[in-house]
């Protein structure tokens, strides 16, 4: 814990007073690589901050609890991250007639949020604004960020790289509600600060709540490098994936829509049995719920939308509530993924009637939806046992949650005033309880965490999840293949196991695009389109998963973008995945519809100059050996007609 051995991480005002002004006692205990300091006020508030070692990073987190029989003081300004960073000399913003050099100067990486955008979880660093770039920092400057409407990444994401000289700090914000965040530069060092936004609350007699967390990773080389570094520190630290009775890597599924009859799902379970693709999920989507909910064959028709909160599987569209589609599954080697939205209940739902004290009404006009308070122990025990009956009862194999709905104003419109931001504290805490008390009690269930797409990606959810759907710029039966490979680029940047969709068409290029550690097909989603009568699309699906499967151990390793990130048409795309373990890599190549360049030459990355390197095109079944020197001197040449893809495998020697 050399690092933060001596340091205050975290800060607040207690009655208007600052914390390093209070008298309290400190008692310190370090145990299996965990630092616990405990903060005891006069009055009987308790702070605990637990560090935590995770590889290169550090982690903390804090909790508040009144041990006394009376409410506490108004805590104010409370910061869960507070803190000063060593950093090469920086100047303050010259006001010259010549532009700085952007290598010498401070650059922060903020990835933008899931906004239905090409450029979601990207940076651009050094893009211009007026008369300054994004992320230049100099000293004396400050940038602020958070998110909005009350989910982690929408329109920001919490995660950070403050980069100067070849060394650097990616720090990540753990909070899955209103988070927001200050960086800042003096001359010799880089200030952040980073707190749930809006709070300014007092504590009830016995009352305990955690705030947000806090990972930080020092690092010194490139970016890119750091980049890397970081996403095996999630790998291995944080997420579930991989780890014992999970899952290796992220699945390969295929969609169907829950309004759909059960027929219809079964013909589609036997059809992938017989063709022998080698899906290992079936993801049943939304539509399957509410006691009156009649079939539709697509997501575009019926009331479906409306029967959110009623979570009993529709008689009318699956007869035996959906047991024999779970068995079909299991039965053909597959396991089953079920959407549920349970936070945003409608009206109509019986739950409402029989017990309406356990929703949050809208404070809008626009909309009646309800948010289900997972801060009243009630609801929290009545949402644990309906999801837990769904999952043992019908065989859920990954629960899949979304929550299509800002829950900020909700919460706010709650709190008393001085209990500014208590129920989303309480709502957000009981999120964590929740997903926690389903991966005990089911010790092999994975649960896919998706918002709107991506909007609730943060360290906790990762650390309890993964996003199959991170984004629902894919929602297009047919979505923009030039965003999905933007995606590819930014996503896999901050995370090493996210999914994606690729769409209904038939074509290699589309898939091949949406090709990432996990992906979700749709051919078979809707019975509005036919599957199962054409056998070269049978044997081309077939032929497209296996190929997926031989990629997708890639997918989690390091990461380099061989090209811009951009969504325009007349340009390539090329990325390469490498496994440092194993001395080998996938590169993933495209030549988009309007490039008017037959040729690319590509830099390559953690290439030995002393090996040979063996490179098999999957395409055209042709090797090639090319030595570590001249690939570093010369590149890798590829050549592509309009529109077409390259998947090439290489191993070193």
């Amino acid at each position: 814990m050399i690092f933060f051995e001596d340091k205050t991480l975290f800060n607040f005002s207690y009655a208007g007073k600052a914390f390093s002004e209070l008298e309290c006692s400190v008692e310190r205990e370090e145990t299996d690589g965990i630092l616990t300091r405990v903060y005891t006020l006069p009055d009987g508030l308790k702070i605990t901050n637990a560090l935590y070692k995770k590889g290169m990073a550090y982690e903390w987190v804090s909790s508040f609890e009144n041990t006394s029989d009376r409410p506490s003081e108004v805590i104010t300004e409370l910061f869960d991250a507070d803190i000063s960073l060593p950093m090469s000399l920086e100047k303050t913003k010259p006001f010259v007639s010549y532009q700085d050099n952007f290598k010498d100067v401070t650059a922060v990486w903020a990835p933008k949020g899931s906004v239905w955008s090409f450029d979601e979880f990207y940076s651009f660093a050094d893009r211009k604004i007026e008369n300054s770039f994004e992320g230049h920092l100099y000293a004396g400057d400050k940038k602020t960020y958070s998110t909005s409407g009350g989910r982690s990444s929408q329109e920001q994401a919490p995660f950070f790289n403050v980069h100067k000289d070849g060394k650097g700090y990616i720090f990540a914000i753990g909070w899955t509600g209103q988070w927001n965040c200050e960086i800042s530069r003096s001359e010799d060092a880089v200030m952040i600060k980073s707190k749930i936004e809006d709070t300014e609350f007092r504590l009830l007699p016995g009352e305990k709540i955690r705030t947000s967390s806090f990972v930080l990773m020092p690092y010194e080389g490139s970016v890119e490098k750091s980049q890397n570094l970081w996403r095996k520190t999630v790998k291995e630290h944080f997420s579930l994936i991989g780890k014992e009775g999970r899952p290796e890597y992220g699945p390969l599924c295929a969609g169907v829509w829950g309004g759909m009859k059960t027929s219809s799902v079964l013909y589609r379970i036997d059809t992938i049995k017989k063709a022998e693709i080698p899906f290992e999920f079936i993801w049943m989507d939304a539509g399957w719920y509410g006691a009156d909910t009649q079939p539709t064959p697509n997501e575009y028709e019926g009331d479906w939308w409306e029967r959110s909160g009623d979570w009993t599987v529709s008689p009318l569209i699956h007869p035996n509530g959906l047991k024999d589609v779970s068995k079909a599954v299991h039965d053909a080697g597959m396991k089953f993924l079920l959407w549920v939205e349970p936070e945003r209940v409608k009206p109509r739902a019986p739950i409402v009637k029989e017990h309406p004290e356990y929703f949050t009404p809208s404070p809008y006009s626009w909309t009646d939806d309800l948010l289900l308070d997972l801060g009243n122990e009630e609801a929290w025990n009545y949402c644990y046992e309906t999801l837990s009956g769904l999952i043992e009862s019908i065989g859920i194999d990954c629960y899949r949650q979304d929550f299509n709905m800002n829950p900020l104003a909700y919460w706010r419109q709650k709190d008393a005033p001085d209990r500014k931001g208590i129920s989303e504290i309480k709502h957000i805490n009981g999120l964590y309880r929740l997903w926690d008390a389903l991966l005990e009690r089911f010790p092999s269930l994975i649960i896919d965490n998706c918002a709107s797409g991506g909007r609730r990606i943060d360290i906790e959810t990762l650390r309890r999840s993964i996003p199959l759907w991170r984004s629902d710029y894919q929602c297009p039966a047919v979505p923009h293949v030039s965003g999905t490979q933007c995606h590819h680029f930014s996503f896999n940047t901050w995370m090493p196991f996210s999914g994606t969709g690729c769409g209904r068409a038939y074509d290699t290029y589309r898939i091949r695009s949406a090709y990432s550690a996990a992906m979700t097909t749709n051919y078979t989603f809707s019975e509005t389109d036919a599957f199962g009568d054409d056998p070269e699309k049978l044997a081309w699906l077939k032929e497209r998963a296996c190929e997926y499967l031989k990629v997708r151990p890639y997918m989690s390793e390091d990461f380099y973008p061989l090209t811009e990130l951009s969504d325009r048409e007349d340009i390539w795309f090329a990325s390469q995945f490498d496994r440092p373990d194993k001395g080998d890599g996938a590169l993933l190549i495209f030549r988009r519809e309007r490039s008017p360049y037959p040729v690319i030459t590509l830099e390559l990355r953690a290439i030995d100059p002393d090996a040979e390197y063996t490179f098999y095109d999957v395409d055209s079944e042709g090797e090639t050996l090319v030595s570590g020197s001249e690939l570093l001197e010369d590149g890798l040449t590829v050549s592509l007609d309009k529109f077409e893809s390259a998947l090439i495998f290489y191993r070193k020697n």
